[in-house]
């Protein structure tokens, strides 16, 4: 779960990364974890943050400099009258609960609301075909949302961030509307941040995370409204990129 906003700074103090900085996130797979940093950063109101596409394996497969052994990052915290290079605020609308999500849900079976909650786990697992990988979760999904498995942002090799025109048209094929508000989940809200990256890529900018995502929302008993359905309704929307 994101922390709260006073353990966030501490920890950007002792990293010495100010919120003004240039911020840079990536990890050593392409484009798996950094995102999650990436969004983290977002809600806390980093002005400058970006994704290194590709990541670590695009990085050394260019032949570009890598740095060997470990830096002393946590250092002293810094003096006092530096704090306000370090007034990060978390922005609350970024992050969604499950009650936001119960309360959500029924107006999304009722077209009630300008709202998506795309799913970013797999297809099987969306469409309960296959148990959780975490025990004593249910299988399924939340009802009414869509399946984005996050791979489908990637490219072939699950290394790279597809393209805007890829992006926009991916979208467009699952009824994703750029222009509402956008909830994304998955099994632990970690891979839920590749979608809210790709989104964002194609100019949206109403995003939110659902944190608990199925790692909560599983470990309780379907909602009364019930089963949801694996295959929704598409419906057709043209998407434009705005910028």
């Amino acid at each position: 779960m994101l922390p709260s906003n006073e353990v966030f700074i501490e920890h950007m103090k002792r990293l010495k990364i100010r919120k003004d900085d240039l911020i840079i996130c990536y990890d050593h797979m392409g484009c798996f974890s950094a995102p999650r940093a990436w969004f983290t950063f977002l809600t806390f109101g980093a002005k400058n943050v970006k994704m290194l596409n590709g990541g670590l394996p695009t990085w050394k497969q260019s032949k570009l400099p890598v740095a060997v052994g470990t830096d002393s990052i946590y250092a002293d915290l810094l003096e006092p009258d530096t704090a306000d290079a370090f007034n990060y605020v978390k922005d609350t609308k970024k992050v969604v609960d499950m009650q936001y999500i119960n309360n959500l849900v029924p107006k999304i079976l009722t077209s009630k609301t300008n709202t998506h909650i795309i799913d970013a786990r797999s297809s099987d697992r969306f469409a309960a075909a296959v148990d959780e990988p975490r025990k004593g979760l249910r299988r399924g999904c939340i009802a009414g949302s869509i399946n984005v498995p996050y791979k489908e942002i990637l490219d072939p090799n699950a290394i790279r961030v597809k393209s805007k025109e890829e992006l926009v048209e991916l979208f467009n094929s699952k009824g994703i509307n750029i222009t509402k508000h956008i909830i994304s989940s998955c099994g632990s809200g970690l891979s839920a941040c590749v979608p809210l990256l790709g989104l964002y890529r194609v100019g949206a900018r109403n995003l939110s995370l659902y944190d608990g995502s199925w790692a909560e929302y599983g470990a309780f008993p379907e909602p009364r409204w019930g089963e949801c359905q694996a295959t929704r309704k598409k419906q057709e929307l043209q998407l434009t990129i705005p910028f």
